[in-house]
């Protein structure tokens, strides 16, 4: 007698699939057409994927020749290592998709990166939002905005309370010092202005430099205008009501207003913080207890996972950028050091650092003072589709 296997229903096939790593679901694009379409093009798989999937954390560097290139850490044994791999392609259609488009900042969030360039003529006024899994691309027209220094984050909220429904991007574009506020919303291709005081009531950004995007909001670093001697709190953004007053979460530790600041997302669950009070070589990071959308000041706590002491000559400015394996309690940190023999030279460095205060240096890059300054994040793959102009859906919404 022989036996056979039932078919899969086509629907059991794709709960299935929705079920899948993205990483992995890219190496089955090629098995047939069908599932290619899938994964590529129907909106209603990538949110249910969004939603199902297992959620895979890679590294990523921006480096000093303004590519984004994946990072493999291998934590695992007794010395842990790092390696920068070649450059993910971004096409520049300024020149027909021939050359790279040179990137100068970048944020990440829902697997979108919003990237930006350093306003110079040969790439007008456009910055992008990239989905690097799918290769997607949104060209936006930003004016005058990347010349003038501003600062670009990019966040979502859901349409309602129903989570399976499209997410709604924005583009928030502020200067330096929290002012000159403009939102852009993808599905209607349009800017406008945020009247200054709106975006943090009562508090002003004290370092736009370090932002993070968790779960659809933007944190930051401010003070309080009426107290600023109460130090510095951590605040969100919510891109619904487009303020950030329902969350004020004062930071572990007050100390001098210059203390070196980093801020962190430790697997899309919590937030981290990194800091060095006077310069010194005493250094703490300190993790948030879990963050969703319904969090607010009361219910979020921080806990320190990691005391150093080290090496003054280490270097840590406060422009470092770091991840953090709360796990293993180890902290990538990403430095440039200057060449103090020809300052037209640096190189690009990343320390491990651990516990037990030791220090692992990998070099990664030798440019020069004028490239842009090398960061590190962390990256979840998927299938997020980003909104054509006009709010416009690819099929399957």
């Amino acid at each position: 007698m022989t036996m056979t296997t039932p078919e899969l229903t086509k629907d059991a096939v794709e709960e299935i699939l929705c079920r899948v790593p993205a990483t992995n679901l890219k190496r089955l694009r090629c098995t047939c057409k069908q599932w290619n379409r899938l994964f590529k093009d129907d909106e209603r798989f990538a949110r249910e994927h969004c939603d199902k999937a297992a959620k895979e954390v890679l590294a990523l560097m921006l480096t000093e020749k303004y590519r984004i290139c994946p990072t493999s850490v291998n934590l695992n044994g007794d010395v842990p290592s790092v390696e920068v791999k070649s450059g993910l392609s971004l096409p520049d259609p300024h020149f027909n998709n021939s050359c790279q488009f040179d990137i100068a900042g970048v944020f990440h969030c829902d697997g979108l990166l919003l990237c930006t360039h350093e306003g110079t003529p040969r790439y007008g006024s456009q910055i992008v939002v990239w989905n690097p899994f799918t290769g997607q691309t949104r060209w936006i027209e930003s004016g005058n905005r990347c010349k003038e220094g501003k600062r670009f984050v990019l966040g979502y909220y859901y349409q309602d309370k129903n989570k399976s429904c499209s997410k709604s991007y924005k583009v928030l574009c502020l200067s330096p010092f929290g002012n000159d506020t403009e939102i852009y919303e993808l599905n209607s291709d349009s800017w406008r202005t945020i009247p200054d005081g709106e975006i943090t009531p009562g508090y002003y950004i004290s370092d736009s430099g370090h932002m993070v995007s968790l779960k659809g909001n933007t944190y930051w670093f401010a003070r309080e205008i009426a107290k600023p001697h109460l130090g510095i709190s951590l605040l969100g953004f919510d891109f619904q009501t487009e303020k950030s007053s329902s969350f004020c979460l004062p930071l572990p530790y007050q100390g001098p207003l210059y203390e070196i600041l980093s801020l962190s997302v430790v697997r899309e669950e919590k937030l981290s913080v990194f800091i060095q009070p006077d310069y010194t070589s005493k250094t703490e990071i300190w993790v948030t207890s879990k963050i969703d959308n319904t969090t607010t000041k009361g219910a979020v706590s921080w806990t320190k996972v990691l005391s150093l002491d080290l090496n003054p000559d280490l270097q840590i400015t406060d422009q470092v950028k770091f991840l953090l394996d709360e796990e293993k309690k180890i902290v990538l940190c990403c430095e440039r050091w200057m060449v103090m023999e020809d300052e037209t030279k640096s190189f690009d460095k990343i320390f491990i650092l651990g516990e037990d205060n030791k220090v692992i240096e990998v070099s990664f890059g030798v440019g020069i003072t004028e490239g842009c300054w090398p960061a590190i994040l962390n990256y979840v793959p998927s299938l997020a589709r980003i909104e054509l102009a006009g709010g416009k859906r690819k099929r399957g919404d």
